[in-house]
């Protein structure tokens, strides 16, 4: 039954999204889509998610063309999203990004950073990354009774359901391989323009700032 009411809800979601999404453009002159909102609806945005359990988020499946014209949007951005699809479809959500921005439009992706993840492993631990450790066998394996990175990696990678997780060359190449250019990684919540800043909200688990994203890193990039 649960089954059943969850693919009525979906069918339901993907007629009425086009209307929701048009209704949108109509009434906002500067455009700025969040694509995997989840809790995290930022005002003014379009907050879009496979699974609209808020009001205000709408649906939208991000691995296939957007309901949305092309040329039409300022700003697209996307938080821990990405490593959720293969990398063919993390391809698709980009270049479909790119179709739907202006000139100049400009796009905005967290995801973790492979190179952050193996560190733990592979380096001596420093004090983020002890917090970090911490955080995660305390939150999601406390079961474990160690702070083991090897527990902390394989929740990195099965834990969160991630598929494909980017270092940052791979993540730079896939953005400009979409037809982005001025492709720059940047701090996160930190941005040239004030549109994209502080905007992540992924991490606010710790105290310490650099602890609190050491996984994240951040990319943005322009429609030339």
């Amino acid at each position: 039954m649960a089954s059943l009411r969850f693919r009525l809800r979906q069918h339901y979601w993907k007629w009425v999204a086009p209307r929701q999404i048009r209704a949108y453009i109509d009434t906002h002159p500067e455009r700025k889509l969040q694509i995997g909102a989840g809790s995290n609806l930022l005002e003014g945005w379009l907050n879009t998610t496979l699974y609209p359990f808020k009001k205000n988020s709408y649906f939208m499946d991000a691995t296939i063309r957007f309901p949305i014209p092309d040329n039409t949007f300022s700003y697209v951005f996307s938080e821990h999203v990405i490593e959720h699809v293969l990398f063919e479809k993390g391809a698709i959500m980009l270049s479909e990004s790119f179709r739907i921005l202006k000139t100049s439009g400009r796009i905005r992706i967290a995801t973790p950073d492979l190179a952050q993840i193996i560190k733990l492993y592979s380096q001596p631990q420093g004090d983020d990354q002890q917090q970090y450790i911490k955080w995660i066998m305390d939150t999601f394996r406390p079961q474990i009774g160690e702070y083991n990175p090897t527990h902390v990696i394989n929740q990195s990678f099965h834990g969160w359901e991630h598929v494909f997780i980017y270092d940052e060359p791979t993540l730079q190449h896939a953005l400009e391989q979409a037809g982005f250019v001025d492709v720059q990684r940047v701090h996160p919540n930190e941005s040239d323009d004030p549109n994209l800043q502080n905007i992540e909200q992924h991490g606010d688990y710790v105290e310490s700032h650099d602890a609190m994203l050491y996984e994240t890193m951040v990319f943005e990039g322009r429609k030339p």
